[in-house]
């Protein structure tokens, strides 16, 4: 890597964000996950974050997957909806999604489980550090894009608990310490009209604040080029692990990248999985 990782802050993290502007930036995140251009794209984020599961998780329909800082829901509507599909067509068990997070995002999470039975979610707040297995079946920990927030101390106890009570854990990125994707992250700017024109022109607050001063735009630019000063590289997540006391002899752990829209987007990934 070029340079050292920072611990930077991002708009989106701040207590005083306006809603309408978190919303927007949840959103934009949300809709580009599902993002696929004809004769392009391999896939969409969502799709190739399926792939993943698919390599390196052995029989999925035993797992249950926690989504454990799910914002608004992210993509996991569409993780859902491309696993369960083909585990149908297979004639096996569907896989289980949970919702959870911090603070959490109830009211999104009731129209995405009302829609898809598979998901369900935990109302009250769920600390990463801090999470209890949730029941019998094997738990995989899932981490959309939202690693890169924690600083050392908090990212080192979310890894601790996922080993001492999980059985698997995946962290995905979109971003990384690399010239090119800090080269590619202006366009988010552009992304964030194309949001506000599609899903809320008849809202006057999104549309004076993207179209006449256009702070929506330079907000999800500004937090996206900060977010690629603060993605660990696969390396560094490894360092994470050791701890002292914390028993990885049964874990395997990979990483690796998947070209959804070369040479534009990139979905990262770092994962370990736990053998019985």
């Amino acid at each position: 890597m070029p340079w050292p990782r920072s611990q930077f802050l991002e708009i989106g993290d701040q207590s005083w964000c306006p809603s309408w502007l978190h919303q927007h930036e949840q959103l934009s995140l949300t809709k580009l996950w599902n993002l696929k251009v004809p004769f392009w794209s391999r896939g969409s984020l969502a799709t190739q974050a399926c792939e993943v599961f698919k390599e390196h998780l052995q029989d999925l329909s035993s797992y249950t997957v926690l989504d454990i800082c799910a914002g608004s829901g992210g993509p996991t509507p569409v993780l859902e909806s491309e696993l369960n599909r083909e585990l149908e067509a297979q004639g096996k068990d569907p896989v289980q999604f949970i919702l959870s997070d911090l603070y959490p995002h109830v009211e999104a999470w009731q129209r995405i489980s009302k829609k898809q039975q598979n998901i369900s979610y935990i109302e009250t707040p769920v600390d990463a550090r801090a999470v209890s297995r949730l029941g019998k079946k094997k738990e995989c920990r899932i981490f959309n894009v939202c690693f890169h927030h924690f600083n050392d101390g908090d990212a080192s106890g979310i890894l601790k608990s996922a080993v001492e009570s999980a059985d698997a854990f995946i962290i995905y990125e979109m971003t990384s310490r690399e010239i090119g994707t800090c080269l590619c992250s202006p366009l988010v700017f552009f992304w964030a009209f194309f949001v506000t024109l599609g899903w809320f022109w008849n809202s006057p607050v999104h549309l004076f604040f993207t179209y006449v001063l256009p702070v929506a735009p330079l907000t999800i630019w500004y937090d996206g080029f900060i977010s690629c000063l603060r993605t660990r590289t696969n390396e560094e997540i490894r360092g994470l692990l050791d701890q002292p006391g914390l028993d990885l002899t049964k874990w395997t752990f990979h990483g690796g990248r998947k070209t959804v829209q070369w040479p534009f987007i990139t979905l990262h990934y770092y994962l370990g999985v736990k053998s019985r």
